[in-house]
């Protein structure tokens, strides 16, 4: 055997992650408003990026019509693209909403961000906002202790202890952990309880749900011995035991009822009507209009960020003589804004191809609701486009999807399949559980569907589905069994007597 050293030349191609490629990957997954946080941070380190929001602009697909595949024409209602396409023709037998309720609940947020395009509003201005001097309830309070208590170290515990509310209004930590942190005695602070308890809103500083409701039951002057029972033993009406706790209330069936719905009027979190203007909702990423000619694919302009570059200061920059870090420096940092500006535009053509693909393989959904949602994966898309499963992944992360039919997160689109039990058409399973949502929404309330009886008429629908896939489904959906509904309705049936 022999040993000896040779020099070999070899080539192979690789891909390396540079910091380039990595932040393009990362740019992909940010949805609108993250995109707008990473470019004001990176404003703040390169000197030649201007960043500009606009606020009434909408970032069109048209501008990326040689890069989007073109589906705003040819998609009207004599022409469906799925026909053209050589696809499978949509076999719709479902209705495409719960009611007329639902659906226009549903369109607000569309019409907001849509239909009124004179004058765009943004999905977050889509809840009633609080007028801006609204008193918060810590001052809401102080003010109270500061008229009610004379001793000033009487006032001092007393607005110590309003740290200690929780956002209902209650008082859920102990009153030795208060005493404790406020370095007083537990006396003390068990002393002046009762007296904070006074304050308005009614109800607050309670340690619990009774004693909220019986502070504002007193207030009324409903309070008595049938009503302390009842309030102790709330969780047994859920469980449909009315005449247990009539007999322990010792009044008679329609009594109980009156007393219900006397408690039906109180507030069970005093403190709440200070915390609604906290109330926030996300924005959509993508608003997806229908139009004469088909379907119109926007970016959300009210919450895209654009980058600029500053082209004078460039220019100013190039003139000076400057030393060769200097030289460096600056050729470093134009680099990195034009790079920056170029990959933000390539996201965002991203997106919109994409959604482009989304819109061609789920137009039943989009003419006719979730009913109509058909099962599609990753891969469905990565092939249709040309890209990797792994970018479409990124892309459609974390994003707000606007239709007509609601706000949805793109991943939504997404969805496994249910066999059909005559082998012709799959289902989405996000279609099977809006069949399931809609069948329950539309049952007799004291003769509520089963499991089984709900597979049942899956069946018949073309829908092969086990009874524990629709428990699973219903689970899902956050919809009670059954019996839990058949409880609730003669509760609210007697309520209502």
């Amino acid at each position: 055997m022999k040993l000896g050293q040779q020099l070999k030349l070899k080539q192979n191609q690789s891909l390396i992650m540079t910091p380039q490629l990595q932040q393009a990957i990362k740019l992909l997954q940010l949805s609108n408003i993250e995109l707008t946080e990473f470019i004001e941070n990176a404003q703040l380190e390169n000197p030649f990026l201007k960043e500009k929001v606009g606020t009434n602009e909408i970032s069109q697909s048209n501008n990326a019509e040689k890069d989007t595949p073109d589906i705003c024409e040819n998609l009207n209602n004599t022409s469906d693209p799925l026909h053209n396409e050589n696809l499978t023709e949509l076999q719709n037998t479902f209705d495409s909403h719960i009611s007329s309720d639902f659906k226009s609940e549903n369109k607000k947020l569309y019409e907001k961000e849509v239909i009124n395009k004179g004058n765009l509003i943004s999905a977050g201005e889509v809840i009633e906002k609080t007028t801006e001097n609204k008193i918060s309830l810590r001052d809401h309070l102080i003010a109270q202790i500061n008229l009610n208590f004379k001793s000033k170290i009487d006032k001092a515990i007393a607005i110590g202890m309003i740290d200690y509310l929780h956002p209902s209004g209650w008082l859920l930590t102990p009153i030795s952990e208060i005493a404790l942190d406020l370095n007083i005695d537990e006396n003390k602070i068990l002393k002046i309880l009762p007296e904070v308890q006074k304050l308005e809103p009614t109800g607050i500083f309670s340690r619990n749900l009774s004693e909220c409701l019986e502070y504002q039951l007193i207030e009324y002057n409903h309070f008595n011995n049938a009503f302390k029972i009842l309030i102790d033993n709330l969780d047994m009406l859920p469980a449909g035991k009315i005449k247990q706790v009539s007999k322990l209330c010792g009044v008679t069936e329609n009594k109980l009822f009156e007393m219900i719905k006397i408690i039906k009027t109180l507030n069970p979190k005093p403190a709440e009507i200070f915390t609604q203007e906290e109330v926030l909702i996300d924005q959509p990423d993508v608003i997806i209009s229908k139009t004469p000619k088909g379907w119109r694919i926007d970016l959300n302009g009210s919450t895209l960020p654009t980058v600029n570059l500053d082209e004078e200061y460039i220019e100013e920059m190039n003139n000076f003589n400057l030393d060769e870090k200097g030289i460096d420096f600056t050729s470093e940092k134009i680099g990195e804004a034009r790079w920056l500006k170029k990959a933000v535009e390539q996201r965002n053509k991203t997106i919109l191809r994409v959604v482009s693909e989304i819109v061609k393989k789920q137009i039943g959904f989009f003419k006719h609701g979730l009913s109509h949602m058909k099962p599609m994966i990753l891969k469905d898309i990565s092939e249709a486009i040309g890209m990797h499963e792994s970018t479409i992944s990124r892309v459609t992360n974390g994003k707000l999807i606007l239709t007509e039919w609601g706000a949805l997160p793109m991943k939504s689109f997404f969805s496994s399949s249910i066999a059909n039990s005559e082998d012709s058409e799959m289902h989405a399973s996000s279609a099977v559980r809006e069949t399931i949502k809609k069948l329950i929404s539309s049952e007799i309330s004291s003769k509520p569907l089963s499991d089984d009886k709900l597979a049942n008429i899956l069946s018949k629908e073309g829908m092969d589905i086990a009874r524990r896939t629709v428990a699973k489904y219903r689970d899902m959906l956050k919809i009670p069994s059954s019996a839990h509904r058949r409880r609730a309705s003669n509760l609210k049936r007697f309520g209502n007597n």
